[in-house]
């Protein structure tokens, strides 16, 4: 069977879960199409994430990837078509680092996604879970781990589906600055479903 490889992101900020690896562990073995689903937790951590995906990848050799990570002031799932070539968080990663407005490399400004994101979108809504195409992936971990995929992928594997879903916090989770809209685990899993039926 082909492989789909689904990341989320280790919990940050003070809390003790991630939205994005909650779900993303639930797809764990989960077949489509001929395909089976291998979740990897990703540090929340600049430079590392990047890493750990490219280990991921190429320890794998997947035939699409579904990365994920947590944005607690959305209410929908935004399905990213954009990967921006910069970083502008004043909050520190896991490993204290805090980026700067300052480009992540010497790269082109932005980098798309490499799969069908209205596409996806379309699915996760049909599925039944709100989703919407975004085109703004932040300043923070996340963008830097889609650029940064996404760039390793143009070298080492164009011809893969690659897209990055943004998911709402959980209704346990109490982030700050979070949105009262959320988004059950399960509905979460459901959409990362949906979305990967749709990659492959």
């Amino acid at each position: 069977m082909g492989t789909i490889l689904v990341t989320g992101f280790e919990p940050f900020g003070g809390e003790t879960v991630n939205a994005s690896w909650e779900a993303a562990r639930r797809l764990e073995g989960w077949s489509c199409g001929g395909h089976v689903a291998v979740a990897v937790m990703l540090p929340c951590v600049y430079g590392a994430s990047v890493a750990a995906f490219v280990e991921a990848f190429e320890r794998l050799r997947p035939e699409a990837a579904l990365m994920t990570g947590q944005a607690a002031r959305r209410g929908v799932v935004s399905v990213e078509r954009l990967a921006r070539n910069v970083a502008n968080a004043s909050t520190p990663d896991n490993r204290g680092v805090a980026r700067g407005a300052a480009p992540l490399d010497p790269g082109p400004e932005r980098l798309e996604a490499t799969a069908p994101v209205r596409e996806i979108a379309r699915a996760i809504r049909d599925a039944g879970v709100p989703a919407r195409v975004s085109t703004n992936a932040g300043d923070y971990v996340c963008n830097h781990l889609y650029y940064g995929a996404l760039k390793y992928l143009r070298g080492a594997s164009p011809w893969t589906p690659a897209a990055f879903l943004h998911l709402p916090a959980t209704p346990e989770q109490t982030p700050l600055r979070a949105t009262r809209r959320r988004l059950s685990t399960a509905d979460a899993a459901r959409a990362l479903k949906a979305a990967a039926n749709a990659l492959i």
